[in-house]
């Protein structure tokens, strides 16, 4: 199963309003400019790849050494990959202290993964995909400017998952196969 850890996102409807006046504003092609459907958003911590069963069990013994306490996460900024004059991911960020917490988790997940062979192919950066480019890359001009000092929401970060993630003819859907609870 293709698989990977995150933290998920409740605070959707802002970063879905978010998402239309962006693509409004930009006028992008919903075909060539794709946005993250609502229940898929999530911070990626790790991805994992294909894994078996018993990586899979091996995982979530990993998973359960896992200890960090709740924290909030204040999403704003948006930005772009690998850069804005020539974007292939648009993604929001969160603020400073928030993302502080959320390395440090990713950090410590990321050794944990490594202890199985799992390696992350580049550093943690914290950061949510609010569209994908399919036509090309694109520029987002402005956009990064005119939101720089705006939140979108926020969250209780409590929980880390698991996921697996089955690719269907309308986009990806992902399952929650192990969780984590942080502690209090």
């Amino acid at each position: 199963m293709r698989s990977f850890i995150a933290v998920d996102v409740e605070s959707r409807d802002p970063i879905s309003r978010l998402q239309n006046e962006i693509a409004s504003a930009a006028r992008w092609k919903p075909r060539g400019v794709r946005p993250v459907e609502q229940q898929n958003f999530h911070f990626t911590l790790i991805f994992l790849g294909e894994i078996t069963d018993i990586d899979a069990g091996r995982i979530k013994e990993k998973m359960q050494e896992v200890k960090f306490e709740p924290f909030t996460l204040i999403y704003q900024k948006v930005g772009a990959f690998p850069r804005p004059d020539a974007a292939k991911i648009i993604w929001i960020g969160v603020d400073a202290a928030g993302g502080q917490k959320l390395v440090a988790l990713a950090n410590d997940i990321i050794s944990k993964m490594a202890e199985l062979n799992f390696r992350a192919d580049k550093p943690f950066s914290p950061h949510m995909t609010i569209f994908r480019v399919k036509a090309g890359p694109v520029r987002i001009g402005d956009i990064s400017a005119k939101y720089e000092n705006k939140t979108f929401g926020s969250d209780l970060i409590d929980r880390v998952h698991l996921k697996k993630s089955d690719l269907g003819p309308s986009g990806p859907i992902y399952s929650n196969i192990y969780t984590v609870e942080a502690k209090k």
